[in-house]
């Protein structure tokens, strides 16, 4: 196995990018000092319908504080819902739940009005942040149908 020397190795930073229907896609990139472009010099660039020299590259995006940026949208996908979930939103328009959960839950004496209050109840007593985790989180989805759907049932079949 062959010694790999990287052509590049350090910071840069985006100079600009475009796209066009003739060109395709560009990115460019300023780096910190001249000296940086030497490597670059002697290699083939992309003319016409002829390739250019390739390259792998791996680039993080670096912070202020030179810590690599984590993308929210990127690390934490948000769950999508299911069956449970689609059962725990009907529960929250019904206005026989929002009795029930008014009475039978630990929070007595406080009177739940409307969805979104039996929806925030409903998240507090499962633990969780969201109705869409039911369909992902195994004790949150016995918690939602042994504490709650089942005793609701049973309350609604004796009124």
């Amino acid at each position: 196995m062959s010694d790999i020397t990287p052509t590049f190795q350090g910071e840069m930073q985006l100079a600009g990018w475009n796209q066009t229907h003739n060109g395709g896609s560009k990115v460019t990139f300023w780096l910190p000092d001249d000296s940086d472009l030497e490597p670059f010099k002697g290699l083939t660039a992309k003319k016409g319908n002829t390739a250019g020299h390739r390259f792998m590259v791996v680039m993080v995006e670096i912070g202020d504080d030179e810590q690599p940026v984590v993308k929210e949208s990127l690390t934490t996908e948000k769950p999508k819902g299911g069956e449970l979930s689609k059962w725990a939103g009907i529960l929250c328009n019904d206005e026989k739940f929002w009795e029930w959960l008014s009475f039978e839950t630990e929070i007595l004496g406080y009177l739940i009005t409307d969805n979104d209050e039996a929806r925030m109840r409903l998240i507090e007593i499962c633990g969780i942040t969201s109705r869409a985790e039911l369909d992902h989180d195994k004790e949150a989805a016995r918690i939602f149908r042994e504490e709650i759907m089942s005793p609701f049932n049973d309350w609604r079949e004796s009124q």
